[in-house]
């Protein structure tokens, strides 16, 4: 863990206090905790994609963000279990979902049910785009929390991927953790190779010869939660309920005010980069 600076311990101050008066709480026999912005806790269940699964309204919330760039024909990069996948499908929407996990990609399959629009495929963007049936196939390239989990180099190469198989003037839609001074232990837990920033994340897209459309942080509750726990507590899980608590009273109010705050930071940023079209 990085050393903690007498500008952390304010921070972390300011996290504390800001967590008790938005959303404390105490169980008797368990230890007291915040739960705010998928705040950890001492429980034993571990955070996971079925746990994502069932955060419906962070899940919309996303796709509500994702929306304006989607178009018609959709590649899903790292779906995972497919938590993301029915919202894609909506407006009849052809949606191609890859992963590179043959476990996931199973738990997908029954998960979801068969669809016409909808392929699932487990296989890598790099292979996808070595594919001349994918070429110039997509109208968008979207993605929640999946790019940070791979490694530096291959990140780029993936990106690469992505503007081979969008169409001129298509979009890639990223929502990834970010700021990288928040990197702790959740993090590491978590198999993070990094968190971005406005700068890092703009200069990986342009790079690969995209122009950048939007670049804006969100969740700015869970910035200081997920500081106090990865950085000051070093807790190393999220539970369960406390991530649901998160989806059920915190996500609805901050789909309602984050549009119209200024947001300087956030526990996340949401990435939209445009295939130019010469």
């Amino acid at each position: 863990m990085p050393a903690v600076t007498s500008y952390d311990r304010r921070l972390a101050y300011y996290a504390c206090a800001f967590a008790r008066t938005i959303f404390h709480h105490h169980r008797p026999g368990r230890t007291a905790h915040f739960s705010i912005g998928l705040m950890t806790t001492c429980d034993a269940n571990e955070y996971s994609l079925e746990t994502l699964s069932e955060a419906t309204h962070y899940n919309e919330w996303i796709y509500e963000l994702m929306r304006p760039y989607l178009g018609r024909c959709v590649l899903e990069l790292g779906t995972g279990i497919g938590n993301h996948t029915p919202n894609l499908l909506r407006d009849d929407r052809t949606v191609v979902s890859i992963d590179i996990n043959e476990d996931l990609i199973r738990g997908h399959r029954e998960r979801l049910p068969a669809n016409p629009r909808l392929t699932v495929l487990c296989t890598s963007i790099q292979d996808l785009a070595g594919n001349p049936h994918y070429e110039r196939a997509f109208d968008c390239v979207v993605s929640s929390n999946v790019l940070e989990h791979i490694p530096d180099g291959i990140d780029r190469d993936v990106v690469r991927g992505m503007y081979r198989v969008l169409r001129q003037g298509g979009y890639a839609a990223h929502w990834v953790p970010a700021c990288q001074m928040l990197f702790g232990s959740l993090d590491r837990s978590f198999g993070h190779h990094r968190r971005y920033n406005r700068t890092s994340a703009k200069a990986l897209f342009k790079d690969a010869g995209f122009e950048i459309v939007s670049c804006e942080y969100w969740n700015l509750p869970g910035f200081f939660s997920w500081w106090l726990s990865g950085r000051v507590l070093n807790v190393q899980s999220i539970s369960r309920s406390s991530a649901l608590t998160f989806d059920r009273f915190v996500v609805p109010i901050l789909r309602r005010i984050e549009p119209w705050i200024w947001r300087p930071f956030g526990q996340s940023l949401l990435l939209v980069a445009r295939k130019q079209t010469h």
